[in-house]
This record gives C-alpha cells, sequence and structure tokens, in this order.
C-alpha cells in the first residue's frame, strides 16, 4: 500500500497572470460602473433641481428688462392744410415734420404662461411689435415751409397728428415688422441661452 501522499501540481506562471488579469478588469468594469452611476444620478438631480429653482427668476428677470429697440427708422414728412376767407385770398400751413420710429417689445407686457418648459425646449412667445415712443416726432426740428394767414394751435396740432399717423402708416409697414421680430427672436433667444438654458424657441 503506498501511503505516499500526492505531490502537488506546479501552478503554471502563465495561468496565473491570466486570472491576475481578469480579477483586475473586473474591479475596473465594477469601480467604473459605479462612477459612471453616480454621476448621472447627480446630474439629473442637479439640473432638475436648479430648473424649478431658476425658472420663476429667470421669467422675472426678462420681464423687468421693460422696453427693448429692435428698429429706428428715421422719417420726415410734409403735411399741409387750407382755409378758406371770406374776403380775401385763402390761407395755407404747410409744415415739415422730422421723426424716429422705434420699434420694439414691451418684455413688461409678456402674459402668463409666455415662457414654459415644453419637454427639453423652454418655449418663448414675445408680446407684439409696437411702437415704443408714442411722441416719436422732433419739433424741435418741425420746419414750416410755407405759412400765410393766422393759425391757431388747433389747428397746428391737428397738422401735427396728422404728420404722426403719416409716419405710423410709412414704417410701420409687414416687411419691417417682420425685420424687428427676426432681431427679437435672435437677442431673447441670446439671452436664454446665456442663462443656461441648451434649447430655446423663442416667437411671436
Amino acid at each position: 500500500m503506498d501511503n505516499s501522499s500526492p505531490t502537488p501540481q506546479k501552478e503554471h506562471p502563465l495561468a496565473r497572470l491570466i486570472l491576475s488579469a481578469a480579477t483586475l478588469i473586473a474591479l475596473v468594469v465594477m469601480v467604473v460602473s459605479l462612477t459612471v452611476k453616480g454621476t448621472r444620478n447627480e446630474m439629473t438631480l442637479g439640473s432638475s433641481n436648479d430648473h424649478i429653482s431658476i425658472e420663476a427668476t429667470d421669467v422675472k428677470a426678462v420681464r423687468d428688462i421693460g422696453q427693448w429697440e429692435f428698429l429706428a427708422i428715421s422719417d420726415e414728412e410734409m403735411v399741409d392744410t387750407t382755409e378758406s376767407r371770406l374776403l380775401g385770398s385763402d390761407k395755407q400751413l404747410t409744415r415739415i415734420y422730422y421723426g424716429t420710429v422705434r420699434m420694439g417689445i414691451d418684455l413688461s407686457q409678456m402674459s402668463e404662461g409666455a415662457i414654459r418648459m415644453r419637454e427639453d425646449t423652454l418655449d418663448v412667445t414675445l408680446p407684439p411689435i409696437i411702437i415704443l415712443d408714442k411722441e416719436f416726432i422732433d419739433e424741435a426740428r418741425t420746419k414750416s415751409f410755407h405759412e400765410s394767414g393766422s393759425w391757431d394751435q388747433q389747428s397746428r396740432s391737428d397738422l401735427y397728428e396728422r404728420a404722426r399717423e403719416k409716419m405710423i402708416a410709412r414704417c410701420m409697414t409687414e416687411s419691417n415688422i417682420h425685420t424687428a421680430q427676426a432681431y427679437a427672436v435672435d437677442e431673447i433667444r441670446q439671452v436664454f441661452l446665456s442663462m443656461g438654458y441648451p434649447y430655446v424657441d423663442v416667437h411671436f
């Protein structure tokens, strides 16, 4: 009867190397997986919390901008009026008015819900293009081209209002409104992009 103990087999160096490499790879994969998982959770929570806390502040900041000019058009209009007199020749008043019509939007007039999230996109609806300064005629530059007879203040005010209406009709054209809208969309979009919103849709 052979009572000798079995002779232990010698471990091959290559097998030990393969086993060590496999163990190291498994550990690296586990660490990377945990790191990515933790990073994703942190980013998701941070993004959500930031958006909830700053949205109201962003809306207020934009509304506080108030009036914003996007297009200015200089214009001049000649307006005249004539009155017949019972005795003598008719009297006439012709004046040249100069003005700058400034077109833009009043962000303080943005309606409720004008700024809202639509999935991952910030949706912004702008108020309409308006004339920002109603008194855009420069009276200091107004010239009397021709004046005969005497004219009261009411007649001069009526002439002023006619010139104002002519300037509005000449400047507030569909083409000019579209130009101002294009500038507004681009500028307001840049404002929200600078606030950290990655996707912004601005429209009227």
